[in-house]
């Protein structure tokens, strides 16, 4: 009887084997499956981040212009306030001299 249960046990050895070796090579393909992925993901972000620095660029750009149209703004203002300053300034000069008759 300790032949059978010898055979019983190198036959469960192998089984055992045969389910590991099974298992090994499942779990091989789903890590190379996993490693695409994270390839894939990879580029995804690098592309994403591609883009935000690019978005970033033209944000910077945009705000800078309109800081220097806020700048010009404000300087026409001031400009356009000198001139109507002086405008009133030259009405009352002009009302104070004498009519040539």
């Amino acid at each position: 009887m300790k032949t059978p249960d010898f055979l019983d046990k190198l036959v469960g050895l192998f089984q055992n084997a045969i389910a590991s070796l099974q298992e090994n090579k499942q779990l091989k393909s789903e890590n190379a499956q996993l490693k695409s992925d994270n390839a894939d993901l990879q580029t995804q972000l690098n592309t994403a981040t591609s883009t935000s620095k690019d978005l970033q660029t033209k944000l910077d750009a945009v705000t800078a212009s309109l800081n220097a149209d806020e700048l010009d703004k404000a300087d026409t203002e001031a400009k356009l306030a000198t001139l109507e300053q002086l405008s009133t300034q030259l009405e009352s000069v002009s009302t104070q001299l004498p009519v040539a008759a």
